[in-house]
């Protein structure tokens, strides 16, 4: 077995005596990730969005990244996934952690730089016939229930009862 890492450990030093090595900044965030984001299964997700810079010149890149556990390391490739933004998909009920690596390049030299985590969590379609809360909430239909007919005046509360601000 030690024979083994031996040559692991010569490979590497012949690849970085190869590579001249050129010194290369690491990148920083002017957009990072942050917080948590709900969507119902199926639907469309916005694209989760961020922007990392140097200032030597190099090229930035980016790698997306998935984990069950929220934490920005040790996640999955999401293969194909190499631009500053990426829209998780909604398909599955659950919660997965995305994270990015910026990475600024310059020859064959590079330096990275990992990004915080965002939470996307999936969530079940509520059933058909269940009102959701947004729907109760939107102006629109409380206007028109109340347009219909007296039946929904007659469920208000009435003005003395109601907390003063």
């Amino acid at each position: 077995e030690k024979s083994d890492s031996k040559k692991e450990e010569s490979k590497e030093t012949e690849k970085k005596e190869a590579e001249p090595e050129v010194p290369v900044e690491k990148p920083q965030w002017t957009t990072n990730l942050s917080g948590s984001v709900t969507y119902t299964k199926d639907t469309e997700a916005e694209p989760l969005q961020v922007e990392a810079t140097a200032s030597d010149n190099g090229t930035i890149s980016y790698q997306w990244y998935k984990s069950l556990t929220n934490t920005n390391g040790g996640g999955t490739v999401i293969e194909g996934e190499t631009s500053s933004t990426f829209t998780p998909p909604t398909d599955e009920v659950g919660t997965v952690y995305y994270y990015v690596v910026a990475i600024n390049t310059i020859g064959s030299s590079t330096n990275r730089l990992t990004s915080e985590t965002m939470e996307v969590i999936v969530s079940e379609a509520a059933p058909e016939e269940a009102p959701t809360e947004d729907a109760a909430a939107s102006g629109e239909a409380a206007e028109g229930a109340a347009a219909e007919g007296s039946e929904t005046t007659e469920e208000t509360t009435p003005p003395e009862e109601q907390p003063t601000e």
